[in-house]
């Protein structure tokens, strides 16, 4: 029995050990457990029962590996981009349905087993351009970012996955987006930005080519941007100095970004340029605001309206002249006849010698007042004949000659005032106009002269050659003309000389003879400091480019 026993104790051992040392386990030794203990503990039934657990517990783990797998797989055919796992000879282990649908054609059939260069390019061998080949060679992600494809856009992405033993990459994971609506977007984009920059450029063209002066300004009063006509016309570098503010480049336009008006037309602006000379200008000011209404600032356009309104000026008396013409050729007319007839009468009451002399006296002051009215007739009639160039003889002449004849007639009066004349007569080009017309002009403005001064002055008369115009200057050193009737002094019947010292005609005249040459008539000087008229006249066409010029 003890035989039995010991036999039965080995078997046990044994098949304990075998078992052990199948599951790793180191063997039992004899010392540790007798085969008395060994027969009692019964170790084949705990390892039954262990196996059996570890059985169960491996068929738990193999079901949740599956669901996991099946999840995984779930996922991977899911997802909405297209992946792929490519090996390292470039063969297509596994393969999404999104993958298939956005690189593969619908005539192939199978996708794993085959080259992802022949199945997704339709190309016999990878390129130097392919993702997949440049992951494998760097052990680095790889990305192509645009790829067409059966009329679509997409984007490639790979990445490492696996390394083999040598530490090298064998499997790569190849990620497929669809870019389309992006791409879309991006070239619209571009399209809008290339747009608006054409559009930009347009519009600076534009504004660079506008005759009219342009400012930007903000809600702070500071220049934001100007045109090239800007600092033209009012001589400034406006465009080298933006962002000062308004005050400091043209501070008579601050006030109209102050009113409450809002958008303002045609307000006319006195400024001054660089250069110390009178500028008239004509501004439009218009408000800035973004989409929502907030305001931004404001945009000034303006242009130089001097010349044009000394044009309307000119117009103007032109047209009231010729009104004031007819109606003294009329005027003239009616009263030249009966006047006559006065002046005749009392000539035959003075050959009386039988007439008392107290109607001697009073048919000399007849005759005398009749020769008067028949000079301001006279005077009327000459006014009149200005718009009438029918009765003008043209001819070329020298302004200096005519000076010159002109002077010794004024000679008398100058002595009798006291007053002193000197002449600065320079080489001048002859000008066309009537010898008559022309010895008036001189002789009206040297006369007004005289009587600006009354007694005890100086009368200067000049002429210069200015380009193309011959320039006369009458000068005085008088009480001048006030301010406020410059602009009136040229009218017909507008004196400031007591009554009977003038008609009032003399340098409505003299603006008639020049206007009627082409020429231009203006007035300079102070209030207190004597008065300048400055004749300008163009210069005869036969000599103007020859530079033939009379002393």
């Amino acid at each position: 029995m003890e035989a039995e026993n010991r036999a039965y104790a080995r078997y046990i051992r044994d098949k304990t050990n075998h078992l052990l040392g199948v599951i790793g386990t180191k063997e039992l030794e004899e010392d540790e457990l007798d085969d008395q203990a060994l027969i009692k503990l019964d170790p084949i039934g705990i390892v039954a029962r262990s196996f059996l657990q570890i059985l169960t517990n491996l068929n738990q783990t193999i079901d949740e590996l599956r669901e996991a797998k099946n999840e995984l797989q779930a996922i991977f055919d899911a997802t909405g981009v297209g992946i792929s796992i490519v090996d390292r000879n470039f063969v297509v282990e596994r393969c999404n349905e999104k993958q298939r649908e956005m690189l593969v054609d619908s005539s192939v059939e199978e996708v794993v087993g085959r080259h992802c260069f022949e199945v997704y390019c339709d190309r016999n061998a990878p390129t130097s351009e392919c993702p997949a080949l440049d992951s494998f060679e760097t052990g680095k992600a790889a990305l192509v970012r645009e790829v067409q494809k059966k009329g679509r856009w997409f984007q490639l992405v790979t990445t490492p996955f696996s390394r083999a033993e040598d530490g090298s990459i064998n499997r790569v994971i190849e990620v497929s987006m669809d870019i389309t609506e992006k791409k879309k977007v991006e070239d619209a984009e571009k399209e809008l930005r290339e747009f608006c920059q054409t559009e930009r450029r347009k519009l600076a063209t534009v504004i660079e080519s506008l005759s009219e002066g342009l400012l930007v300004v903000d809600e702070q009063g500071r220049i934001v941007s100007c045109n090239l006509a800007a600092d033209e016309i009012t001589e400034q570098r406006i465009g080298e100095n933006c962002n000062r503010p308004l005050d400091d480049a043209i501070a008579e336009f601050a006030p109209l970004l102050r009113s409450d008006a809002g958008n303002v037309q045609g307000v006319e602006v006195m400024t001054r340029t660089r250069q110390g000379y009178d500028l008239l200008l004509s501004v439009n000011v218009g408000c800035l605001s973004d989409n929502e209404g907030r305001p931004l600032g404001h945009v000034l356009t303006f242009r130089d309206i001097t010349e044009e309104k000394k044009r309307a000026e000119l117009y103007h008396r032109a047209e009231k002249l010729a009104a004031i013409g007819q109606l003294s050729a009329g005027v003239a007319h009616e009263l030249n006849t009966p006047l006559g007839s006065v002046l005749g009468y009392a000539r035959l009451l003075l050959k009386d010698k039988a007439l008392p002399d107290n109607l001697k006296n009073w048919a000399e002051i007849i005759a005398e007042q009749a020769k008067k009215s028949s000079t301001i007739i006279q005077g009327l009639l000459r006014f009149a004949r200005q718009s009438n160039p029918a009765h003008r003889c043209l001819e070329h002449c020298f302004l200096n000659d005519v000076i010159q004849r002109t002077l010794p007639v004024l000679s008398t009066e100058l002595d009798k005032r006291k007053i002193e004349l000197i002449s600065e007569l320079n080489p001048v080009a002859p000008v066309v106009a009537d010898p008559q017309e022309l010895e008036q002009l001189v002789l009206n403005l040297t006369m007004n002269a005289m009587q600006a001064i009354g007694e005890k002055g100086c009368v200067r008369i000049e002429t210069a050659q200015a380009g193309s115009k011959v320039v006369m200057k009458i000068s005085d050193d008088g009480p001048g003309v006030p301010e406020e009737i410059r602009f009136r002094i040229f009218d017909p019947f507008f004196t400031t000389k007591a009554p009977g010292e003038g008609t009032g005609l003399g340098l409505s005249l003299c603006s008639g003879i020049v206007s009627d040459m082409g020429g231009a008539i203006d007035i300079a000087g102070g209030e207190d400091r004597g008065a300048t008229f400055i004749v300008s006249l163009p210069a005869s066409d036969a000599v103007e480019g020859s530079g033939d010029l009379h002393e």
